[in-house]
Parts: C-alpha cells; structure tokens; sequence
C-alpha cells in the first residue's frame, strides 16, 4: 500500500469519526426538545455535548488514537512476520 493510499485512508476513517460525533450530538441535542424527557438525562446530554466541546478532550482522544494505530500495526507486522 503506498503512501497516498495510507494518507487517504486514515482522512476518510477521521471524516467518518467526526461525522459520527457531530451525527451523535445533534441528535442527542434534539432529545433535549422532546417533552417527558427526565432531567437526568438533559443532564447526561449536556456532559456529553460539552465534553467533547474541550479541546483538551480532542487532543486526549487524539493521543488514543495514535497509540491505538501503533498498536494495531505493531500487530499486523508481527503477524505478517509469523505467517
């Protein structure tokens, strides 16, 4: 697999990654506007709305995300080596 492939598919698993979240939030923000919602809950949507609202949550989930790429292709290549 070459580079640009690399490159282009790490930008379409972010962009899938983000449209999620933002998909996640709108929706959650629109169960605030349904009557017989439970305060509680109003209470978890806001958490959860603000949360990812900090750029230090960002940065944090980003960390993850290279460790977890490293990981899984640390994986691979040992794989590959034992096969």
């Amino acid at each position: 697999m070459g580079l640009g492939d690399k490159i282009s598919s790490e930008l379409t698993a972010w962009t899938t990654v983000g449209i999620t979240v933002v998909l996640a939030s709108v929706i959650l923000l629109k169960f605030k506007n349904v009557s017989g919602v439970s305060s509680s809950l109003n209470t978890t949507i806001d958490t959860f709305v603000a949360a990812f609202a900090e750029p230090k949550n960002w940065i944090t989930i980003v960390i993850i995300a290279i460790i977890g790429v490293g990981v899984l292709m640390l994986f691979r290549k040992s794989m590959s080596k034992s096969s």
